[in-house]
């Protein structure tokens, strides 16, 4: 289970849950996206339509009892060999109120239960409060998805303190084990350094370590989003499909070891 975070809008984290995940599926892996972030883009971009009488992650993560659904009961199948769990706009109600008495393990614990996946990603909202810290008590790893400028390495920074809290309080085998560049234009100094930043600090993959790699800017990726499917389906061979379909192989063989 990876839950896909980073406390920064706009840098990749929903479209790289969307192509990692179909890729995943490609390779004939058994795969969940949760999506408890409140815009629902991963939901959207999996080509998922909610109705309104659908359960979404909110039914599951409520706080209200009477209202409460088990996860299993909350997936929908999408046309790209991904199941997902829906978000909802609901979920801002708890993202402001908390998810109250035991709601921190609640995804923990209805993870626990569900059987017959071998990957679960669980796209995090841009900001490091309870949904996100729901999804880092249930997940064994976090990929850390970010562009190559300051605020973003600053972010990362952050994450990691919150992996920290997360690990003293709820969940003691939690790890950033996975760092991807997304949106990734090597032509500058600045995104340069970042890049040779990361591979110092966390590691070159090939060595063991965190580094997963990058994923080349091209406006297949924007089209793609528009058009709701990820963008292997939209453009295969453009240069950001191909890095992701690369880094689904070089996840599913850590993933498999």
């Amino acid at each position: 289970m990876i839950a896909i975070a980073l406390q920064k809008g706009g840098v990749g984290k929903t479209t790289t849950t969307i192509n990692l995940a179909a890729e995943l599926a490609r390779l004939e892996l058994r795969v969940l996206v949760i999506d408890v972030d409140q815009q629902a883009h991963s939901t959207s971009g999996l080509g998922i339509t909610v109705d309104p009488d659908d359960a979404t992650v909110f039914e599951v993560l409520t706080d209200e009892r009477s209202e409460r659904v088990p996860l299993a009961e909350a997936i929908k199948k999408s046309e790209f060999g991904v199941d997902v769990v829906p978000a909802a706009l609901a979920l801002r109600k708890l993202e402001k109120g908390g998810l109250g008495p035991g709601g921190q393990m609640r995804l923990a614990k209805q993870l626990d239960e569900l059987t017959g996946y071998d990957v679960v990603l669980i796209d995090c909202p841009p900001a490091l409060g309870a949904l996100t810290e729901a999804a880092m008590a249930a997940a064994d790893d976090v990929l850390a998805v970010l562009e190559a400028g300051p605020d973003e390495v600053d972010a990362l920074v952050r994450l990691g303190s919150a992996v920290a809290d997360v690990q003293d309080s709820l969940n003691e085998d939690l790890e950033i084990r996975y760092v991807l560049l997304a949106d990734y234009e090597g032509n500058t100094k600045t995104a340069q350094n970042v890049r040779e930043g990361l591979i110092r600090d966390w590691g070159n993959w090939n060595d063991g370590g965190a580094y997963l790699g990058e994923i080349p800017h091209t406006v297949r990726v924007r089209e793609a989003k528009d058009k709701q499917v990820p963008v292997a389906v939209h453009a295969p061979t453009c240069s950001a499909a191909v890095a992701y379909r690369d880094a689904a192989v070089r996840l599913a063989e850590r993933i498999r070891a």
